[in-house]
């Protein structure tokens, strides 16, 4: 695959546009299932939490989330009007009974008051952060006290060999990741480093893996 076609792939994933984005996003949301549902159970929701989830795409784990305890609402932001006009497609009945809302949002500010969600989460969005320790203030600034954040991403030693991660993706191993969220202000609570199954990308097959950090305010 040529360069120009590398880089249209790293423009989608990291900002989905069209049918193309949809369809990347699909893939996506299969391959990375695993790891989204394993980053809303390290989240420990509480009944009654008012949850924020950064990057959601189509929200494809949005029932998921919401079955892990009573009266939750969830808040979903996202870059991409493409994603966002799926997500508000396929979740009409939870926007409507006032249970899920989709918000677009630019990646560096966050359009909510302060102290306003109990637990925050984003799964490989990371990478695509512009100014990271600006938008982790953001974080900072509408999570209540005691509020947890988990962040899930693909091991920089995985993300590497991926062709197209050359291309506007900032690779994170544990360490660099904690170091930033430490930086930020957060205390780290769990640092979860697990191994996935082995998938094939672009005719090559790769032992996937997962890192989900979480933290308090």
């Amino acid at each position: 695959m040529n360069e120009a076609a590398l880089q249209g792939i790293a423009r989608q994933l990291s900002h989905p546009q069209g049918e193309e984005g949809l369809k990347i996003a699909a893939n996506m949301k299969v391959g990375n299932g695993g790891m989204i549902q394993r980053t809303i159970d390290l989240l420990a929701c509480e009944s009654n939490n008012t949850v924020l989830e950064i990057g959601p795409a189509d929200g494809g784990y949005v029932p998921y989330l919401l079955s892990r305890a009573l009266h939750l609402r969830y808040y979903g932001i996202d870059i991409s009007e493409t994603m966002l006009a799926q997500a508000r497609q396929q979740h009409a009945a939870l926007i409507t009974n006032g249970m899920a809302s989709f918000t677009l949002g630019n990646g560096r500010e966050l359009p909510y008051d302060n102290d306003f969600f109990d637990k925050v989460y984003t799964v490989n969005t990371l990478y695509f952060w512009e100014e990271p320790l600006a938008l982790l203030a953001e974080i900072k600034r509408v999570l209540k006290p005691g509020g947890r954040l988990a962040i899930g991403i693909r091991s920089k030693s995985i993300m590497e060999k991926l062709p197209f991660t050359q291309y506007g993706f900032e690779l994170y191993d544990t360490a660099k990741a904690t170091t930033l969220l430490q930086k930020a202000g957060f205390t780290i609570q769990q640092a979860v480093e697990e191994k996935e199954e082995v998938v094939k990308i672009m005719e090559k097959e790769f032992q996937m893996d997962r890192i989900v950090l979480v933290a308090g305010k």
